[in-house]
């Protein structure tokens, strides 16, 4: 198939969260914003030098988050709650924030198996 010149905005990417007591770890699917290399690299030059901290990195390009349920099965959307959740885990947090990294290489969701 040949290459197509378009724009691509966003992309979604599994988060493989693992969680303390859990043999099999957890996932949620992070949609990210993408941005054009030189954009993603100022970004990450930004993270790594403390000028974007992980709150904001969140908050600026995390669009939704899915694939997660509530204690009694049930399907959870995307909300703040969810993103707070996440973020106030530090196995959980440290995952979703890869997961950006990921994005930004195109590393794009594995497709579901029937």
């Amino acid at each position: 198939m040949p290459y197509v010149v378009k724009e691509v905005p966003d992309i979604w990417v599994d988060v493989e969260i693992h969680t303390p007591g859990m043999d099999e770890p957890e996932s949620l699917h992070a949609r990210w914003r993408l941005y054009p290399y030189p954009e993603a690299r100022a970004r990450v030059e930004a993270i790594q030098a403390g000028e974007i901290e992980d709150e904001q990195l969140v908050e600026e390009d995390l669009l939704e988050l899915s694939g997660a349920l509530t204690a009694d099965g049930k399907p959870l959307p995307h909300c703040q709650e969810l993103v707070d959740d996440v973020m106030h885990k530090t196995y959980a947090r440290r995952a979703l924030i890869l997961s950006w990294y990921r994005a930004q290489e195109g590393r794009a969701a594995a497709a579901e198996k029937n």
